[in-house]
């Protein structure tokens, strides 16, 4: 008797439980699905139609992913942002890694006046620190300028603006406070007795990084690799202000099919997940690798 007593009562506990959790999680997830599943779902349907003239036609047709797949220009602009968006990265990261380990075990005691100031500069805007950097990369602007006055070059650098070059240059000043967070909140839980410990037992420096704190912080390097590739794969904004014709991306192709004359919402939203799929597969392939190389 007491035991289908305590039954019930045990399943009564985990229903109130259940309950529970779902009221705590139900707005959130509310917002999640109204927000970004049911667009992603919208424009996967959408994704199958196709276009005549002005007019959006339903149906189903696989027309739009294989001019996506196999059209030449495609390829090139999704390579192109693959590769800027894995080379920002690729800078982004170590740079980030080596602020992170000044501020925590160099510079202790401004450390925190350091973080305050990234921090702020995010506040600055998106768009601000973007034309900031156009006005330094600019052929009139502040780089070239400098050169000239020191006699360095005859006359001004055009390849700083309105190239790939420019693209991951500014990518890598709007991205490094973003990737700065998860490293230093890492490293912030790596005692500085374990790297003392390292060196009195003969470490060299760069034997304690690849053995002890690349290990320890590798969960953060992995969010800041993904903010850096991710968000550099996605914009559209960047290229457009600063990369010209020959630093268009996948953004910018994708932008286009959903304005304009001669806009492809069809189009548009296949190239999308073509582009989704091929980053996320590299992302996880790069991931796979980042975690092999530090074990060995």
């Amino acid at each position: 008797m007491g035991e289908g007593v305590g039954k019930v009562q045990a399943g009564l506990i985990h229903r109130i439980a259940r309950r529970r959790a779902v009221v705590q999680i139900g707005p959130a997830a509310a917002f999640y699905g109204l927000f970004f599943v049911a667009p992603v779902l919208i424009l996967f349907v959408l994704s199958f139609w196709s276009m005549r003239g002005f007019t959006l036609l339903p149906g189903f047709t696989a027309s739009n992913y294989i001019e996506a797949i196999t059209s030449s220009l495609y390829h090139t602009v999704l390579i192109r942002t693959l590769v800027v968006g894995f080379g920002t990265a690729c800078i982004v990261v170590p740079i980030a890694y080596l602020l992170s380990y000044l501020m925590r075990f160099v510079f202790v005691q401004r450390a925190q006046l350091i973080f305050h100031l990234i921090v702020v500069s995010m506040f600055s805007g998106y768009l601000v620190r973007i034309y900031a950097w156009r006005t330094i990369l600019g052929k009139d602007g502040l780089l070239n300028t400098i050169l000239l006055q020191l006699h360095l070059i005859d006359e001004p650098l055009r390849f700083l603006i309105f190239s790939n070059w420019a693209v991951v240059l500014t990518l890598v000043g709007l991205l490094i406070p973003l990737a700065l967070l998860p490293i230093y909140s890492s490293m912030s839980n790596v005692s500085r007795e374990h790297l003392e410990a390292a060196r009195d037992l003969g470490s060299t420096w760069i034997h304690i990084h690849r053995t002890i704190l690349i290990p320890m912080v590798l969960p953060g390097l992995r969010i800041a690799f993904a903010f850096a590739f991710l968000l550099a794969v996605g914009d559209f904004v960047v290229p457009a202000l600063v990369g010209g014709t020959q630093g268009l991306m996948a953004g910018n192709v994708i932008a286009d099919q959903f304005r304009g004359i001669g806009s492809n919402w069809p189009l548009g939203a296949a190239l999308a997940f073509v582009v989704m799929a091929g980053v996320m597969g590299v992302y996880l392939v790069i991931a796979r690798m980042i975690m092999e190389a530090t074990q060995w």
